[in-house]
């Protein structure tokens, strides 16, 4: 997913990522000694933030996924 596509979401962990991995591409790139700078000390920044974010929530199994599941594990 791309930063803009990230951001429309409206969801902060993948905003994050996807600006993590566009702050990476641009390092990777970067001629510029204070480019260089500003955007590895905003990329840790980024890094940093996200580590306090709390765990994804796993996907919520409905009922039926519970007791197909169960199922499978009875034989």
């Amino acid at each position: 997913m791309n930063l803009v596509e990230a951001v429309k979401t409206g969801d902060k962990r993948a905003t994050l990522i996807a600006l993590r991995d566009k702050l990476a591409e641009t390092i990777e790139n970067c001629e510029s000694g204070r480019d260089m700078a500003s955007n590895t000390k905003r990329l840790m920044e980024v890094i940093a933030e996200l580590e306090t974010l709390p765990p994804e929530e796993k996907k919520k199994e409905s009922k039926f996924d519970r007791l197909k599941k169960k199922s499978n594990e009875n034989g």
